[in-house]
Protein backbone atom coordinates (compact mmCIF):
# COMPACT_ATOMS: atom_id res chain seq x y z
CA UNK A 1 0.00 0.00 0.00
CA UNK A 2 1.19 3.29 -0.87
CA UNK A 3 1.62 6.49 1.76
CA UNK A 4 -0.41 9.34 0.68
CA UNK A 5 1.10 11.44 3.03
CA UNK A 6 2.20 11.58 6.70
CA UNK A 7 2.19 14.52 9.29
CA UNK A 8 4.43 16.01 11.58
CA UNK A 9 3.60 16.75 15.02
CA UNK A 10 2.16 20.19 15.70
CA UNK A 11 2.34 22.44 18.02
CA UNK A 12 -1.52 22.71 18.40
CA UNK A 13 -0.94 19.18 19.46
CA UNK A 14 0.99 19.76 22.67
CA UNK A 15 -0.36 23.34 23.40
CA UNK A 16 -3.68 24.03 24.06
CA UNK A 17 -3.98 27.21 25.18
CA UNK A 18 -1.03 29.73 26.06
CA UNK A 19 -1.52 33.07 27.64
CA UNK A 20 -0.09 36.57 26.35
CA UNK A 21 1.27 35.03 23.22
CA UNK A 22 2.31 38.16 21.54
CA UNK A 23 4.65 38.97 24.64
CA UNK A 24 6.22 35.45 24.66
CA UNK A 25 5.81 35.49 28.13
CA UNK A 26 5.54 31.37 28.56
CA UNK A 27 8.47 30.94 25.91
CA UNK A 28 12.27 31.28 26.59
CA UNK A 29 14.84 30.58 23.84
CA UNK A 30 17.50 28.89 25.48
CA UNK A 31 20.66 27.29 24.30
CA UNK A 32 20.93 23.56 24.11
CA UNK A 33 24.22 21.27 24.27
CA UNK A 34 24.30 17.69 23.63
CA UNK A 35 27.38 14.75 23.73
CA UNK A 36 25.99 13.32 20.66
CA UNK A 37 23.53 14.63 17.84
CA UNK A 38 19.77 14.62 18.93
CA UNK A 39 16.55 15.80 17.22
CA UNK A 40 14.33 17.96 19.42
CA UNK A 41 10.89 17.64 18.18
CA UNK A 42 7.46 19.79 19.01
CA UNK A 43 6.68 18.58 22.76
CA UNK A 44 9.94 16.97 24.08
CA UNK A 45 10.72 17.47 27.73
CA UNK A 46 13.96 19.12 28.06
CA UNK A 47 15.76 19.84 31.57
CA UNK A 48 19.26 21.86 32.49
CA UNK A 49 22.83 20.69 33.15
CA UNK A 50 23.44 22.21 36.74
CA UNK A 51 27.51 22.62 35.55
CA UNK A 52 26.74 24.15 32.50
CA UNK A 53 23.51 26.02 32.41
CA UNK A 54 22.81 24.61 29.44
CA UNK A 55 19.14 21.97 28.07
CA UNK A 56 19.20 18.65 26.93
CA UNK A 57 16.91 16.24 26.75
CA UNK A 58 15.28 15.15 30.10
CA UNK A 59 16.60 11.60 31.03
CA UNK A 60 15.32 9.82 34.32
CA UNK A 61 19.06 8.50 34.29
CA UNK A 62 21.09 11.66 33.86
CA UNK A 63 23.09 12.81 37.14
CA UNK A 64 23.81 16.15 35.73
CA UNK A 65 20.94 17.59 36.84
CA UNK A 66 18.90 17.86 33.81
CA UNK A 67 16.35 14.87 34.59
CA UNK A 68 14.10 17.63 36.23
CA UNK A 69 11.86 19.44 34.19
CA UNK A 70 12.89 22.80 33.01
CA UNK A 71 10.55 23.03 29.41
CA UNK A 72 8.70 21.78 26.92
CA UNK A 73 9.88 21.86 23.47
CA UNK A 74 8.34 23.78 20.61
CA UNK A 75 9.56 23.85 17.84
CA UNK A 76 11.32 20.88 16.28
CA UNK A 77 15.44 20.82 15.73
CA UNK A 78 18.13 19.59 15.17
CA UNK A 79 20.85 19.60 17.99
CA UNK A 80 24.36 19.17 16.66
CA UNK A 81 27.32 17.02 18.51
CA UNK A 82 28.03 19.52 21.02
CA UNK A 83 27.22 22.55 19.55
CA UNK A 84 25.41 25.50 21.22
CA UNK A 85 21.63 25.61 19.74
CA UNK A 86 18.90 27.75 20.31
CA UNK A 87 15.41 25.99 20.44
CA UNK A 88 12.29 27.61 21.51
CA UNK A 89 11.07 26.22 25.14
CA UNK A 90 7.89 26.88 26.98
CA UNK A 91 8.96 27.51 30.34
CA UNK A 92 6.54 28.87 32.58
CA UNK A 93 2.60 29.12 32.15
CA UNK A 94 -0.35 30.03 32.53
CA UNK A 95 -0.03 27.16 29.70
CA UNK A 96 -2.05 23.99 29.06
CA UNK A 97 -0.25 21.09 27.38
CA UNK A 98 -2.08 17.99 26.13
CA UNK A 99 -0.93 14.87 27.73
CA UNK A 100 -0.28 13.36 24.90
CA UNK A 101 1.39 15.71 23.15
CA UNK A 102 4.28 15.95 25.71
CA UNK A 103 7.11 13.02 25.59
CA UNK A 104 9.53 11.64 27.40
CA UNK A 105 12.20 9.56 27.39
CA UNK A 106 11.66 5.88 27.78
CA UNK A 107 13.93 5.58 31.20
CA UNK A 108 10.76 7.21 32.87
CA UNK A 109 8.52 4.93 34.53
CA UNK A 110 5.14 6.39 35.48
CA UNK A 111 5.69 6.98 39.25
CA UNK A 112 8.86 9.80 37.94
CA UNK A 113 6.56 10.98 35.30
CA UNK A 114 4.26 11.76 37.94
CA UNK A 115 6.58 13.15 40.53
CA UNK A 116 9.56 14.59 38.59
CA UNK A 117 8.28 15.65 35.61
CA UNK A 118 4.34 16.52 36.19
CA UNK A 119 4.52 18.32 39.38
CA UNK A 120 7.26 20.31 37.93
CA UNK A 121 5.33 21.84 35.39
CA UNK A 122 2.22 22.30 37.34
CA UNK A 123 4.31 24.29 39.85
CA UNK A 124 5.58 26.19 36.45
CA UNK A 125 1.97 27.14 35.90
CA UNK A 126 1.99 24.34 33.05
CA UNK A 127 -1.53 22.78 33.12
CA UNK A 128 -1.62 18.77 31.66
CA UNK A 129 -4.79 18.14 30.51
CA UNK A 130 -5.46 13.99 30.39
CA UNK A 131 -8.13 13.89 27.20
CA UNK A 132 -7.98 16.79 24.76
Amino acid sequence: MAVIGTELQKLSNTVKQELWIDLAYCRAVVVANEAAAKTYKIGDVVGIVTATSKAKLAVETAVDGSKVFYGVVLEDKTVPATTDTKVLVAIRGPMSVNKAGVFLDSTYNDDTKKGVIYTAMEAKGIQILEAV
